[in-house]
């Protein structure tokens, strides 16, 4: 019987605990959509399905949104490079390349995984 009010408790304390972090999620997310608007939208688009500003830049949720983790992070740390004259060199500091992987990969079990810890 005491088994049973245990594994009670378990499930209802992770439940709390994952109603808990989902404004957490919601909020990361918001952070790193909100960065790459910042950053990159005068000339990319940041969201799924829209076009670019400019024709000849990609989109760069469905570009981003493929890299792991590792590549994603090396990318934005190091400085996106200009690929052209106009394309201003911008770091993203580690903060901020979390909130765009969460932008990008949502907060599902496997995205939160593959997170750094």
């Amino acid at each position: 019987m005491l088994g049973l009010r245990l594994d009670a408790m378990h499930v209802v304390l992770g439940a709390l605990l994952a109603a808990s972090l989902q404004p957490a999620a919601a909020d990361e997310r918001e952070a790193g959509q909100a960065i790459l608007e910042r950053t990159c939208s005068r000339c990319h688009a940041v969201v799924a399905g829209k076009p670019s500003p400019l024709a000849e830049a990609p989109n760069l949720y469905t570009v981003l949104g493929s890299y792991p983790w590792e590549r994603l992070e090396a990318e934005l740390s190091e400085g996106v490079g200009s690929r052209h004259k106009d394309m201003p060199q911008i770091q993203f500091s580690i903060e901020d390349i979390e909130s765009i992987y969460y932008y990008l990969h949502d907060s599902s079990p496997d995205a939160e995984s593959r997170r750094p810890q």
